[in-house]
């Protein structure tokens, strides 16, 4: 389960940096590399059996913790 995952997201990048690459597009790229590694390394945790906190319950803790609430 584990390599289709990474089959499917090296798909993924295949099909886009090269684009991004050939625009110059560097803090897309950047970007676009970023949230592509965080759902990776999800996808592979919950390809794994580990269970994760849902990702709404993270952003809110994120959020309160830095605004002081």
């Amino acid at each position: 389960m584990i390599a289709l995952v990474l089959i499917g997201f090296g798909m993924v990048a295949l099909i886009q940096i090269p684009g991004l690459v050939r625009k110059q597009w560097w803090r897309e790229l950047l970007c676009f590399a970023v949230l592509l590694f965080m759902g990776l390394i999800l996808s592979v945790m919950i390809s794994m059996g580990i269970e994760i906190p849902p990702v709404t319950t993270i952003i809110n803790e994120t959020i309160t913790g830095m605004l002081g609430m």
